[in-house]
């Protein structure tokens, strides 16, 4: 079975739970999360609209958050330690299509080492105040978060993909 299979399926048997007392018990720690998650591109298993995605982040705690769709089309999510500030959108060929700026609010974020809290008007209106991200694996990552890398990391998380699932 390959292993982006094995883990979709793995976490769909068990309900990602992270209560609002959960969150609220991890924020006096928020610093030493932001410090952990430095240099790291973390493999991320949900909210269910983008599936498996990753965020990159660099040694000044920049975040790239990159989901590639299965047209090999990709959107990439630049933004900070509270969530995201601009949405670009790359096509098969890995051109830019369309880049547009966030207003402050409109996607938040909170990055743990386990789980990924993502609120905010941008996402699908949903019974919860929040979708749950799960941190599925963990890579180094040490380079600069800059658009003039974003088609290399799109182009290697789809060989990577592909390599994955097979």
């Amino acid at each position: 079975m390959d292993p982006l299979a094995f883990l979709s399926k793995l976490f769909r048997r068990r309900k990602l739970e992270l209560t609002p007392k959960d969150i609220a018990l991890r924020a006096p720690r928020l610093d030493e999360y932001e410090e952990w998650s430095k240099n790291k591109r973390l493999l991320i298993f949900n909210p269910p609209f983008w599936g498996f995605h990753d965020i990159f982040i660099d040694d000044e705690l920049n975040h790239a958050l990159i989901c590639i769709k299965e047209t090999r089309e990709a959107f990439v999510i630049s933004g900070n330690t509270k969530g995201g500030e601009k949405v670009l959108k790359y096509g098969p060929n890995l051109d830019l299509e369309s880049e547009e700026d966030l207003d402050p609010g409109l996607l938040e974020w909170i990055v743990y080492d386990d789980f990924v809290v993502y609120r905010g008007p941008f996402l699908p209106i949903g019974r919860a105040p929040y979708y749950i991200g799960k941190v599925a694996a963990t890579f180094p990552f040490n380079k600069k978060i800059e658009p003039s890398i974003y088609p290399g990391l799109i182009s290697y998380l789809t060989e990577w993909y592909i390599k994955n699932r097979s």
